[in-house]
């Protein structure tokens, strides 16, 4: 999320000292650390009705994973083989978030990649280390998106700007 005017913001907070660039600090930092976990909760508990997945390992140490839906009698489509390499603890079913659900939670890297920094004064981050979760918010030309970040921006915003309005009053009072 951007802020539109934040030259005029900075120049203006400048007028209302150390107290008011402070107010706004704690807004923004509050913000994105409620944009991160908004995230997060959407990755772990939002609704998943995509197609499900089976995890068997094979006696030749090879997982693999096979597609289907319950009500079609399970797995049945054979979607990737790998070297368990140490993936053995994996659940042996997960169920995928259909296209424009945020993206289910499995192994929990989307989960633990998605943090949070302060980048300034006045300004912060919240990133992913994780390469995949661009695709999956945005989509490819084979999967759908799957937003979480998003639509979390956009429940950010009316309490960003109340608690901007809040922190404001209060200094200037």
């Amino acid at each position: 999320m951007k802020v539109e005017g934040g030259d005029q913001l900075i120049a203006a907070l400048r007028k209302l000292g150390k107290e008011g660039e402070a107010a706004i600090a704690k807004v923004v930092t509050q913000t994105a650390m409620d944009v991160r976990s908004d995230i997060i909760k959407r990755y772990q508990r939002g609704p998943k009705t995509g197609v499900t997945y089976w995890r068997i390992m094979g006696e030749d140490g090879l997982m693999r994973v096979y597609a289907g839906k319950p009500t079609e009698g399970g797995p049945n489509k054979l979607v990737a083989a790998f070297k368990a390499n140490g993936k053995q603890n994996l659940s042996p079913s997960h169920r995928s978030s259909a296209a424009g659900e945020a993206p289910a939670t499995d192994t929990g890297r989307l989960v633990s990649g998605t943090d949070f920094k302060s980048t300034g004064k006045l300004s912060a981050e919240v990133g992913n280390k994780v390469k995949y979760g661009p695709m999956l918010e945005f989509g490819t030309l084979k999967i759908e998106p799957r937003p979480a970040w998003l639509p979390a921006i956009e429940a950010a915003a009316p309490k960003y700007i109340k608690r901007l309005e809040t922190a404001l009053a209060r200094i200037m009072k």
